[in-house]
């Protein structure tokens, strides 16, 4: 499982707030996080890659909604089994038959035989950089959450 997680700066002004309004902090936090996350996803949306020669869009399409399992913790999935080998990359490996007599791509009429020595795939990092590029958004959206705090446990 890939485990991608987002610093947040001004955690030590969140903390005073939380001790002096902690449902006002937790809800402010709670709303950042979710606009933040629904941000990243509809980012990775867009960099998650697409086959080419048949315009397949699987892995986006299994890239499933925000869900938030607690008020403060939220998590993207992707329900393709092999997109963790999309963002991460395989080494060379072996492919062998399981249950047919070869291995064949039947779409394209290709016939490999009983064993494929397959050279491994580049890592295509499509939810980091979709992290990467939310980031300016994510720490505005989590800056006006804190400011609306402050300013609630100021007056």
């Amino acid at each position: 499982m890939l485990n991608l997680q987002i610093k947040i700066e001004g955690l030590d002004s969140l903390k005073k707030a939380l001790e002096k309004a902690p449902e006002d902090v937790v809800n402010e936090v709670s709303k950042a996080l979710e606009i933040s996350l629904n941000d990243i996803r509809n980012r990775a949306l867009r960099e998650a890659p697409v086959n080419k020669q048949t315009g397949g869009g699987n892995l986006r399409q299994k890239i499933l909604p925000v869900r938030m399992i607690t008020r403060l913790r939220g998590e993207i999935e992707s329900a393709a089994g092999y997109s963790v080998y999309v963002h991460e990359g395989t080494k060379p490996h072996i492919i062998t038959v399981v249950n047919k007599k070869v291995l064949a791509n039947r779409r394209k009429n290709q016939i490999f035989g009983k064993v494929v020595h397959h050279p491994g795939t580049q890592p295509n990092p499509f939810l980091k950089r979709a992290i990467d590029k939310s980031a300016k958004k994510v720490e505005n959206n989590f800056r006006k959450a804190l400011i609306k705090v402050i300013k609630k446990v100021s007056s």
